[in-house]
This record gives structure tokens, C-alpha cells and sequence, in this order.
């Protein structure tokens, strides 16, 4: 993942977002091509925002009281558009809530215990930084800008921290390292494969670096399609997702159901839901949060139009009724 694909590498995007930026008319459209789409020239991008109709609508969407300009109580009505446009396009482009380290330094790997629970521990461990993460950083990364990778350069970095520090504890603990022999083999089976990386790099089991495991694969085949206003339709699904799956995913009580990890893994990127996935044996207050969950991430228009979401929250609400 650390180089472009060969289907992305004209970086077409660029030239097209600018031109897209002065000629639409959907404010969706101009949030998407500020906020998910990368090599654009911010000087240019800015210019074309204060040409926009519509730029008094937009800041007053996105700066309000986050604008430096009105936190010292002035008048934004008094702002030059040359301020208010420099202002929404650094708004639009900052992703508000991701100030810290995606990583939790207060997690450790578990030293003693089942392997089966270990393996569990790192995946829930990764998958939760992972979702702490700004979208467009792996935007950005799959399509090659690995110098702007802020978050996803952290996540990394902290990933190799706790394999340095795996390899010590080996050393300085006998056994453990049979036991993380036994871990890696459980992690190998479906478990991020970023955990996986993590046990296999410490025990020198692999030649490839971290960043190979993140998904590039999706968005690089979304921008190979070279059709901007899919692309700019279908990053914006996915951002949605991924921001619904951060705030509402509960990894507490759902960290151990790998099976219905998957399934919201392969809704997340492809936005379909097939089948419900509700056991009978979980308790109805299981049930009926997985099911507001599940509801939270229908999210836009193209995913009702590409799959049966009614039919699939139906059927897990009919289940539910029938279980009472």
C-alpha cells in the first residue's frame, strides 16, 4: 500500500476536483471535494470558494463559532470573503475530534492467559485505533500521499512500539513467546490483519511493513473508475460509515463476535448488508442495540439503491419480535 496502484496513478482527481469546485451546484459536493479528496491545490481550491454563490451558506455550515475570527467576537458579516473562504477551506479540511494519538498507550499485551483471548484483545486494540483515524488518511494513502498520512503515520509508528516491546518481553519472560507462537496462529484465522502483523513482525514472521495491511484495495478501485461523481458519492458513503462505526460501535460488549465484526467490516466498505445477523441466543437488549446500530449505518441514498436495507432491518426486527 505504500505505492500507488498502477489503475490510480494518473492521479486524475486533481485537475477534475478544481473544476468540479467551480461549476457544482450541491454544497455536498463541495463538502466531499474539500474534506475526502487529496492533491488538490489548497491556493486554487480557496479561490474558486470565494467565487461560490453559496460561500455565506457554507461558512456559516462549517466555521460559526470554530472561526477564529468569530471566537473574537466579530461580526462575520464584517469578514473579507478572502477570510471566509481561507477559513471554510481549513474547516472543511480539518476533521474536528481526531486531536489525539489513535492509539490507546494505556493498552498492553496481555503476557499470560488463552490465546484465543489474546487474539481478541489485539484485534479489538487495532480496530478501535483504526476507527480513530480520519477516512481521509487512508484516502490518502491509498492513492500513493504517504508524506500526509499524520494519524496513520501514529497508528504505525505505535504498532511497532508494541512489537518492539513484544520482542523484549521474550526475551526477558521464557515461555512467552511459545505462548504468542500459539497467538499468531489464532490471529492468522480472521482477525485484523494488523494484529495479525503486529504478533508475526515481533516473532520475525514477516517481510512486509504495516502499512501493506491497511485497505487500499476499495478506494483504490473506487478512483480507478475515473468517474468523479461516483467517486465523491462513494467516499462520502464510506466516511459516514466509518464515522458511525467510531462513535456507535459497541467493542465492550460485541469485542469477542468476530462473525459479526465481518459483517459490518464488509457493509462498512461495500454497503451492503445481505442477511440479517442477530443469534437467537443473545439477550434482547443485545439484540435491539445491534439493531439501532445496524439502523445507524443505512446512511445514504446509494445504499438503499444497491441493496435490500429495508428488507434486512425487517427481518432482524420481525426475529427480534419472535424471540420475545
Amino acid at each position: 500500500m505504500g505505492s500507488e496502484s498502477s489503475r490510480v496513478e494518473t492521479r486524475w482527481w486533481e485537475v477534475k476536483a478544481q473544476q468540479k469546485l467551480r461549476t457544482t451546484t450541491s454544497i455536498g459536493k463541495v463538502e466531499v471535494l474539500c474534506s475526502l479528496v487529496p492533491g488538490v491545490h489548497q491556493a486554487t481550491m480557496i479561490r474558486y470558494l470565494k467565487e461560490r454563490p453559496d460561500l455565506d451558506t457554507l461558512f456559516a455550515l462549517h466555521c460559526g463559532r470554530q472561526s477564529p475570527s468569530t471566537k473574537q467576537h466579530a461580526d462575520p458579516s464584517s469578514l473579507t470573503v478572502e477570510m471566509k473562504a481561507s477559513e471554510l477551506w481549513h474547516a472543511i479540511r480539518t476533521p474536528l475530534g481526531y486531536s489525539r494519538s489513535p492509539w490507546d498507550w494505556n493498552w498492553q499485551p496481555p503476557l499470560t492467559g488463552a490465546p484465543s483471548e489474546i487474539a481478541t484483545e489485539f484485534h479489538v486494540a487495532v480496530c478501535r485505533a483504526i476507527f480513530r483515524v480520519p477516512f481521509f488518511d487512508f484516502v490518502k494513502c491509498a492513492l500513493g500521499y504517504s508524506t500526509e498520512e499524520r494519524f496513520v503515520g501514529s497508528l504505525l509508528n505505535a504498532v511497532c512500539d508494541v512489537r518492539d516491546g513484544l520482542r523484549r518481553a521474550f526475551r526477558d519472560r521464557p515461555g512467552t513467546q511459545d505462548l504468542y507462537n500459539k497467538v499468531e496462529e489464532v490471529l492468522k484465522q480472521r482477525h485484523h490483519p494488523l494484529a495479525y502483523w503486529i504478533v508475526a513482525s515481533s516473532l520475525f514472521h514477516t517481510t512486509y511493513a504495516p502499512f501493506d495491511t491497511l485497505a487500499a484495495g476499495p478506494i483504490q478501485t473506487i478512483f480507478a473508475t475515473r468517474n468523479l461523481d461516483l467517486v465523491l458519492k462513494r467516499l462520502a458513503a464510506i466516511n459516514r460509515r466509518f464515522v458511525h462505526v467510531n462513535q456507535r460501535y459497541d467493542w465492550q460488549m460485541w469485542s469477542t463476535d468476530l462473525d459479526f465484526w465481518e459483517y459490518v467490516d464488509q457493509a462498512l466498505w461495500s454497503g451492503k448488508l445481505n442477511a440479517p445477523f442477530i443469534l437467537p441466543q443473545l439477550s434482547m437488549e443485545d439484540r435491539e442495540k445491534r439493531l439501532r446500530f445496524l439502523e445507524g449505518f443505512e446512511t445514504v441514498t446509494e445504499d438503499k439503491a444497491h441493496n435490500a436495507w429495508s428488507k434486512v432491518r425487517s427481518a432482524i426486527k420481525r426475529l427480534a419480535a419472535g424471540l420475545r
